[in-house]
């Protein structure tokens, strides 16, 4: 795989001979340099150009960078913006760089991750950037009303999983477990409890992927506990120790920012999902 030096020069270059081409930024991880990066960290690239209609013909200007194995969208188009190019692409030595290409005009005042790089500015566009507040991408502490939400919704959503085991409906409680237990309700409760520990805003990633660094050995493992296979006794017992750890998380954050955890609806559906698992199959579905 080529060395970053490497492929930032030919990303300047490249920028630099192309007249269309006015600006081109480096941000995310690589232009961070707080942030840790690995072989597998991609490059994201804003580049501002006046016509991008070029760019949505084809990606035949992007073959300058290598031998392209894989793209996404399979056909240039905007993704996030209509007059601009998203590119995604992976080269077959394992370099992938993420092009967002986007007309001059598009260029903002506040770049949206908190590093950036210039690689090229041709005509100054670029001096009036300030990079986004770290604190505007942390997770903070909730309020009383999104604590009071979450813990309901909680227990309303996490219902779905043990009624879908029950009836043997495995693509179903997989997806409620992995979404919304886990994903919507377990994470944020997690990321709370990093943010109260630490005593302010802290910067998880996105989708918590950095979870793993701000929480202690045994909170982990009871985390990583929540993960099972295909086996359905397995999944009631990871479903449970998420509900276990749901609660034992969210009772330390309203104790420490002083809000009530609602003890009724977890103690009544918390058994609500033991008669669901120690009903009868046989007596037919609930």
């Amino acid at each position: 795989m080529r060395a970053d030096g490497d492929v930032l020069h030919v990303l300047t270059e490249w920028a630099r001979s192309d007249d269309n081409v006015r600006a081109a930024l480096l941000t995310g991880s690589r232009a961070d340099p707080d942030r840790r990066i690995d072989f597998l960290s991609d490059y994201d690239v804003e580049v501002y150009v006046t016509d991008v209609d070029p760019f949505g013909r084809s990606d035949e200007s992007l073959e300058a960078f290598g031998r392209i194995m894989a793209r996404w969208p399979h056909r240039p188009r905007g993704t996030l913006r209509d007059d601009g190019i998203t590119r995604l692409v992976l080269f077959r030595d394992g370099v992938r760089i993420d092009f967002q290409i986007l007309p001059v005009a598009a260029l903002p005042v506040t770049i949206g991750d908190v590093a950036f790089r210039v690689l090229v500015d041709k005509d100054g566009l670029a001096e009036r950037l300030s990079p986004l507040p770290a604190s505007a991408r942390a997770v903070a502490r909730p309020t009383e009303d999104e604590y009071e939400t979450l813990v309901y919704e909680f227990w309303w959503n996490a219902h779905y999983v043990p009624k879908a085991l029950w009836r043997d409906e495995l693509p179903f409680a997989a997806s409620m477990m992995s979404e919304a237990v886990r994903d919507r309700y377990l994470r944020t409760v997690l990321e709370w409890f990093v943010a109260v520990q630490s005593g302010g805003p802290v910067n998880l990633g996105v989708r918590g992927r950095w979870l793993k660094r701000h929480l202690d050995e045994e909170t982990w493992a009871a985390y990583e506990a929540t993960f099972s296979g295909a086996d359905v006794t397995a999944q009631w017992e990871a479903f449970f120790r998420a509900v276990d750890l749901f609660r034992w998380l969210a009772q330390a954050v309203g104790e420490r920012l002083g809000y009530r955890y609602p003890e009724q609806i977890d103690r009544e559906m918390s058994d609500y999902f033991e008669r669901i698992r120690a009903h009868p199959r046989a007596d037919g579905i609930l």
